[in-house]
């Protein structure tokens, strides 16, 4: 009785709250571009949402890891935790670089608003570089899997 309730809890979970945790980190990556681009054409500062994103995805994700009956997840997806983990990383520095970008367009000054443009574009392609050497060195293993 007790494993078909945490199945039917996992099973839950994954519908509900993970399945909208997986669309964030699929379309972050996705929209990146369109919020850049927003922000640049208008000129002025987008809503900052980078925080909640984060804070809400990472609550969900750690959740279905601390909670055993909900990483029977990762056990019938063997992708999913490899895919979580690389894209709410990769979610984490396209947040703080649109967060970047929001504090230099806060004032209208186009000298400021381009020195906050490069450092939004060296942070992102500095944070995927150091992303990249860290999965390189650490590869990606499925939950409970040892190197």
């Amino acid at each position: 009785m007790r494993k078909i309730l945490g199945s039917t809890l996992a099973f839950i979970y994954l519908l509900f709250p993970m399945s909208l945790v997986l669309l964030i980190l699929i379309f972050t990556p996705l929209m990146f571009f369109s919020y850049v681009s927003a922000i640049r054409t208008s000129g002025f500062a987008g809503p900052d949402t980078a925080l909640s994103m984060i804070g809400l995805s990472g609550f969900v994700i750690g959740l279905s890891l601390l909670i055993s009956p909900l990483r029977r997840i990762y056990g019938v997806f063997p992708w999913l935790y490899p895919f979580v983990k690389i894209f709410f990383v990769g979610m984490i520095i396209l947040n703080i670089g649109i967060s970047i970008l929001n504090v230099g367009y806060q004032t209208v000054s186009d000298t400021r608003q381009t020195l906050f443009f490069i450092l939004m574009v060296v942070f992102v392609v500095l944070g995927r570089l150091g992303m990249s050497f860290y999965f390189h060195r650490n590869p990606v293993l499925e939950e409970g899997e040892e190197a």
